[in-house]
C-alpha cells in the first residue's frame, strides 16, 4: 500500500493510538507486534485482523474465565538452548514452565471455542503445546525455580548426606564457640557465620592463636577474624565436597532436561510467537473498548459511508475532560460524489474533520475496530496521501508553499480510482488569486483521475468549482451565527462562510476599518459572503421550526394514540354493557313469564273468583314495580346534585364543585380545571373538593384520565387563525375533548364577517360525535363564539 508522505502516522496521530496500544501489552513480543503494524490493501488481511481483534473483544465481554496472560519472554532460553551440551538453570526453567502452561490454557480454551472464535482458534494449528514437557519440568523444578529434591535418587540422597554432615559441623562448631565466648576470646554476642562457604566463628585478632584453625577473613578494622577451627576442618570438607556432588548432579539433570526442552524447540518458538500475537490482539481489543470501537461492514473497492465517525484521541480527551464529541458522517463513492470540500470559518473544525478522515481510515486499513456506528460502510484504498500543515524542508531549501507544490506534483502522478487525497487549506501558502487558481487546477486533475478525496479551503473558486462538477461536493462546519461561536459539525450540501467580518465585529475592531476592507474585495465578493451568511441564518431558523414541528408531530401522535386507547375502550365497554342489559332483559322476561304462568294455573286451579283474581293482577303489579325500581337508572337519583356539592366521575377518585347547573349538565371545577359534565357520570361524594386528598390516578386504557383533563382548556380561542390551519385546531380540539368524556366546549371565532363561524360550524355538522354547534348567550359573547354539544 502506498502511503504518502513518510511520516503520515505522526502528522494524524496515529503513532499515539500505537502507544496506547504498546502501553496495554503484557510482554516485549507483543509490544514488537505494535512496532510492526502497517497498512494493508488486501481486504482479506483487513478482515482477518477484524475478525481477530472482534473474536478477543466477545471474548472479554463474555465475561468467562479467561487463561492469564502474564507470561516473560522465553526467547532468550530458547536459543541459548540451541547450543549442544549446553543447560539452562533452574529458574529459567521456572520462567519456561509457567510460559508453557500459559501457552497451554490458551491452547486448550480457544479449542473449545473454536465454533465462535474461528480465527483465534487458527492461530493455534502451527505448533503443538505438549502438557507431558510441562510436568517433566514441573517434576524437576519447584515454583521458586529450584531442583527438588528428589528430581533424582542420587541427588536425594546426597541433599540428605548433606543436611546431616551440616548439622554436624554446627554442632561442633557451636561448642567451639561456646567455649571461646566463655574463655574471652570472642564477644558474648558473636554467632556462627559462613564464609567461603564454610562455618567459621569470630575471633578478636589478639586471640587468633589461642584456637588452632584457618583464618579465612577479617573485618574491615582488622579487629575481628573470621577462623575455621581445626576441629570442624574434615567436616566442613565433607560438606564442601557433598556442595560439589550436589552441583554436579543438578547439572546432569538439568542437562538432560534442556535436551528434552531441544527437542521440543520448534512447537515451543511458534507457541511463543502465538502468545505475542495474542498479547497484542488482546491489547488491541482493550484499546477497542476504550474508545467503543466497531468492525464496521467492508467492501472491496473505495467506499466512505460513515455514520457517527469519531476521532479517538479527541473523543478519549474531551471525555477526560467531560466535554462533548460531535461526530462526523460521510458518503463518498463512485455512483455519487468521490470529493468533499470542507470551507468555514477558522477554528470551526475543517481541519479536525479531515484528520478523522485520515486517521479512521488508516485504522481501518491497519486491521484497527474503529470508533464509528455500526452500520458503516468502509472500502479498501490502494494508495493515501496527505498534505497538512506546515511542510518547509530547511535541508532541500523549500518553502512551505514550494513544498505543498511538491507534494501536489507527487499526488498528480501517483494518484488514480483507488486513491484517497487529504489536503488541508488548499492552495495557501502564496498569493491568493493564483493559489487558488493552481489549486482548482490540481483539483480538476484529480477529479479527472477519479480519486478520492477531502479538501479543506477558504478559496471561493473551490467552493464554485464543487457546485458546477459531478461527483464533487460542498460541506461546511456548521456555525451559531448568532452568538458567532463555532458548532464543529459537518453539513454535506453546501458551502460555508469564514464570517470573517463578523469575527472582526464580535472582537471589536473598529466599523470603519471593516467598511474599508469590504471595499477593497469588491461587492461581488461581499455580496456572496452576505448570502452564504443570510443561508446559514435561514437554515437555522427553519432547522428550530422543523424541530417545533417534528415535537408538535410527536404530540399529535401521542394524542392520537390515547384517543384510539379511549375509542376503543368505550367501545369495548359499550359492548359490554349491551350485553350485560340483554342477559338482564331475558333474566326479568323469564322472571315474569314464571310469574305470570304461576299466576294464571293459580287461577284455572282454584277457580278463583273475581275477588282472588283482582289480588293475583295486585300481585303481579308489584312485582312490575319492584323489578323496575331495582333496574330504575342512577340519573334520576342524580337529580338532586346541585350548585357546591362535592362529586366525583363515576370511576374516578378525585373530588370536584359543582359550580351551577345547565340542563342535564353540570359545570364542575376540578382543581384549577372547569369542566361541563352529563350528570349521569357524576356521583356526590362526601370528599372535599378542596381538601387536595390524592389517591392513585385512575387510568383508563394506560392513559391518565386526570392528568390528561389537567392540561385541557375548555375553551379554543382561533381568532386570526387562517381557515386550513384553523379547522386543524379545531379537529385536534375535538379529538382530546371526546377522549377526556368532555360533553361541551366553546370555540371562540369572533364575530367578523361571520365566515370563518360558518367554516366551523359546517365543518363542525359534518363530525358524527357533535350533537350541535350553536351560538353562546348573548351575554356571554353571542355569535363570536360556538358552543360545541357531543353526543
Amino acid at each position: 500500500m502506498l502511503i504518502f508522505p513518510k511520516d503520515y502516522e505522526n502528522k494524524l496521530g496515529f503513532d499515539q493510538v500505537l502507544e496506547m496500544v504498546r502501553q496495554k501489552c503484557h510482554t516485549p513480543a507483543g509490544e514488537e507486534y505494535v512496532s510492526r503494524v502497517k497498512p494493508s490493501s488486501k481486504l482479506d488481511e483487513v478482515m482477518l485482523w477484524l475478525n481477530q481483534t472482534d473474536e478477543m473483544l466477545q471474548i472479554l465481554s463474555g465475561g468467562e474465565n479467561v487463561p492469564s496472560r502474564e507470561f516473560m519472554d522465553i526467547r532468550a532460553f530458547l536459543k541459548r538452548s540451541k547450543v549442544a551440551g549446553v543447560f539452562l538453570q533452574a529458574e529459567e526453567f521456572g520462567i519456561i514452565k509457567s510460559t508453557l502452561r500459559t501457552l497451554y490454557e490458551w491452547t486448550q480454551f480457544l479449542k473449545k471455542r473454536q465454533t465462535q472464535s474461528p480465527e483465534l482458534f487458527k492461530l493455534t494449528l502451527g505448533f503443538i503445546s505438549d502438557q507431558n514437557l510441562i510436568n517433566e519440568i514441573d517434576r524437576i523444578v519447584d515454583e521458586r525455580g529450584l531442583v527438588r529434591d528428589n528430581a533424582s535418587p542420587e541427588l536425594e540422597a546426597i541433599r540428605n548426606l548433606l543436611v546431616k554432615k551440616e548439622r554436624e559441623v554446627r554442632t561442633a562448631i557451636n561448642k567451639i564457640l561456646k567455649k571461646a565466648i566463655h574463655d574471652k576470646l570472642t564477644d558474648e554476642d558473636s554467632i556462627v557465620t559462613i564464609r567461603e562457604g564454610r562455618l567459621v566463628i569470630p575471633i578478636r585478632a589478639e586471640n587468633k592463636r589461642r584456637i588452632q584453625g584457618f583464618v579465612h577473613d577479617e573485618s574491615s578494622t582488622g579487629q575481628t577474624v573470621y577462623l575455621e577451627p581445626t576441629d570442624t576442618l574434615q567436616l566442613n570438607n565433607e560438606v564442601r565436597e557433598l556442595l560439589y556432588q550436589e552441583r554436579r548432579e543438578i547439572a546432569r539433570i538439568l542437562t538432560r532436561l534442556t535436551d528434552l526442552l531441544r527437542s521440543s524447540l520448534k512447537d515451543i518458538e511458534k507457541g511463543t510467537f502465538f502468545l505475542g500475537l495474542l498479547d497484542f490482539i488482546h491489547a488491541k481489543a482493550v484499546f477497542s473498548q476504550e474508545i467503543e470501537a466497531v468492525k464496521p461492514k467492508t467492501q472491496k473497492y473505495p467506499v466512505v459511508h460513515w455514520m457517527e465517525a469519531r476521532h479517538p484521541l479527541l473523543w478519549l480527551s474531551h471525555n477526560a475532560s467531560g466535554k462533548p464529541t460531535i461526530p462526523l458522517s460521510l458518503r463518498l463513492n463512485r455512483q455519487e460524489n468521490r470529493i468533499l470540500v470542507i470551507s468555514g470559518p477558522n477554528a470551526g473544525g475543517k481541519s479536525v474533520a479531515l484528520k478523522t478522515v485520515g486517521l479512521i481510515q488508516y485504522m481501518f486499513q491497519c486491521g484497527f475496530m474503529v470508533p464509528v456506528d455500526e452500520r458503516s460502510e468502509f472500502g479498501i484504498f490502494r494508495s493515501v496521501f496527505l498534505d497538512i500543515g506546515d511542510t518547509q524542508s530547511l535541508e532541500n531549501d523549500l518553502s512551505t508553499y514550494s513544498s505543498h507544490l511538491t507534494a501536489m506534483k507527487y499526488f498528480n502522478e501517483m494518484a488514480d480510482r483507488d486513491s484517497l487525497f487529504l489536503i488541508d487549506e488548499f492552495g495557501t501558502g502564496t498569493e491568493p488569486q493564483f493559489g487558488g487558481a493552481i489549486a482548482e487546477s490540481i483539483l480538476n486533475e484529480l477529479h479527472r483521475k477519479k480519486a478520492f478525496g477531502v479538501v479543506t479551503t477558504h478559496y471561493q473558486n473551490l467552493k464554485k468549482f464543487a457546485e458546477n462538477n459531478m461527483g464533487v461536493i460542498n460541506g461546511a462546519m456548521k456555525y451559531d451565527v448568532a452568538e458567532l461561536e463555532p458548532l464543529f459539525e459537518l453539513e454535506i450540501g453546501k458551502p460555508g462562510s469564514s464570517f470573517a467580518f463578523e469575527i472582526a465585529k464580535k472582537i471589536g475592531l473598529p466599523k470603519l476599518l471593516i467598511e474599508d476592507a469590504k471595499t477593497k474585495i469588491g461587492s461581488h465578493q461581499v455580496d456572496y459572503e452576505f448570502l452564504l451568511n443570510d443561508l446559514e441564518k435561514e437554515r437555522n431558523k427553519y432547522r428550530q421550526l422543523n424541530k417545533k414541528a417534528e415535537k408538535s408531530e410527536k404530540e399529535i401522535f401521542e394524542i392520537r394514540k390515547d384517543y384510539e386507547e379511549v375509542r376503543k375502550m368505550v367501545q369495548e365497554e359499550r359492548k359490554d354493557i349491551l350485553k350485560k342489559a340483554k342477559n338482564e332483559a331475558r333474566q326479568i322476561l323469564a322472571e315474569a313469564n314464571k310469574k305470570i304462568e304461576g299466576t294464571i294455573r293459580q287461577i284455572k286451579e282454584q277457580k278463583a273468583d273475581k275477588e282472588q283474581t283482582r289480588k293475583a293482577r295486585e300481585g303481579l303489579e308489584a312485582f312490575k314495580k319492584q323489578r323496575l325500581e331495582e333496574r330504575e337508572p342512577k340519573a334520576a337519583k342524580k337529580a338532586e346534585i346541585k350548585p357546591g356539592d362535592a362529586v366525583t366521575i363515576i370511576g374516578q377518585d378525585t373530588a370536584g364543585e359543582v359550580m351551577h347547573l345547565k340542563g342535564k349538565q353540570a359545570q364542575v371545577r376540578f382543581g384549577n380545571i372547569i369542566s361541563f359534565i352529563d350528570l349521569k357520570k357524576l356521583e356526590k361524594t362526601s370528599k372535599s373538593a378542596s381538601s387536595g386528598e390524592k389517591k392513585k390516578s385512575s387510568r383508563v386504557g394506560g392513559v391518565n384520565m386526570l392528568e390528561k383533563m389537567s392540561k385541557f382548556n375548555g375553551e379554543l380561542d382561533i381568532r386570526g387563525v387562517r381557515a386550513e390551519e384553523a379547522l386543524g385546531k379545531v379537529d385536534e380540539y375535538i379529538d382530546q375533548a371526546l377522549m377526556l368524556g368532555t360533553d361541551q366546549v366553546r370555540i371562540l371565532h369572533g364575530k367578523g364577517h361571520g365566515v370563518l363561524r360558518e367554516l366551523v360550524r359546517n365543518h363542525l355538522r359534518r363530525h358524527q360525535s357533535v350533537a350541535s354547534a350553536v351560538d353562546e348567550h348573548v351575554d356571554f359573547g353571542g355569535s363570536g363564539i360556538t358552543i360545541v354539544t357531543f353526543k
